[in-house]
């Protein structure tokens, strides 16, 4: 009896731990094999790092050399060149000149009348609507708006491309999510925000410059049509002065926005490159 006893003792020690072995080999006894990535992983994963790194080093050189070297000349542009200086009664023209042809254009009945007279075509009570004559006048746009457009809208161009590989290079720099030790993280957050604030006062110029385009054009065709009333002459005048003021704000805005970005990006270069500190930190 004491022997058979201790034998179903020991047989019962035993199972656990062969459970025990069980649970952490598997069924068949073997331990599990972590998935191995592909050779096309592998290669995909060193051609995405070459490319942030190539990032990398485009981004840094951008913050480095091209934004002060942008600051510097847009600043000498605005204080020198005379089409970024505020418009005056000296530099702004005082009428909108409407161009006529001089080729003559039949009328409904098939009487014939010079360009010169086609403003004053319709103007009296009972005309017909079929012998309404469309004027052919052709008024030109404003020469100081249009050099001023064509140049900001070539700096955008340029800014956006820029700022989107400094933008990318900070957001790819940022850590994984952990708890604790993210201040870092939260200096390339802002830094990132500060990037989309100046694409996005780029894109609002952009439209902005649409609608002046259409603005001025209704204005204009109700000069064509309204010759007498000087009141629309005038609106076109003072469309064009706030178009010239709102483009030398947004040359000024471009260079203060480059300022903005070199600043706080070498200020904050060192928490931008490595959010966490290798440095445990205290009360852990």
């Amino acid at each position: 009896h004491l022997s058979l006893a201790a034998f179903d003792v020991g047989s019962l020690s035993k199972e656990p731990l062969s459970r025990g072995r069980m649970s952490k080999s598997g069924k068949d006894g073997k331990r599990p094999v972590k998935p191995t990535e592909t050779e096309a992983a592998v290669r995909l994963k060193k051609e995405v790092g070459d490319l942030k790194t190539r990032i990398a080093g485009e981004a840094q050189k951008i913050v480095h050399e091209f934004f002060p070297a942008k600051v510097i000349e847009l600043t000498k542009m605005i204080e020198e060149d005379p089409l970024w200086q505020y418009p005056d009664e000296k530099n702004c023209p005082n009428e909108v000149i409407a161009e006529e042809p001089s080729k003559k254009r039949k009328l409904a009945g098939g009487e014939e009348t010079p360009g010169s007279a086609l403003k004053k075509v319709g103007g009296g009570m009972g005309t017909k609507v079929e012998d309404l004559l469309k004027s052919e006048a052709v008024c030109e746009v404003n020469d100081f708006v249009v050099s001023q457009q064509n140049l900001l809208k070539k700096e955008i161009q340029i800014c956006l491309s820029h700022v989107t590989k400094v933008k990318i290079w900070i957001q790819l720099n940022i850590p994984k999510v952990e708890d604790g030790n993210n201040f870092g993280v939260s200096v390339q957050e802002e830094t990132v925000n500060e990037l989309s604030r100046a694409e996005d006062t780029s894109f609002a110029l952009l439209d902005s410059m649409n609608k002046y385009f259409m603005t001025r054009a209704k204005l204009v065709s109700r000069v064509v049509k309204y010759p007498g009333l000087r009141d629309y002459t005038v609106s076109v005048q003072e469309i064009d002065r706030k178009e010239r003021i709102n483009m030398s704000l947004s040359l000024n805005d471009l260079r203060n926005n480059y300022a903005i970005m070199y600043d706080t990006i070498t200020k904050n270069l060192e928490k931008i490159n490595n959010p966490r500190s290798q440095q445990s930190l205290p009360f852990t």
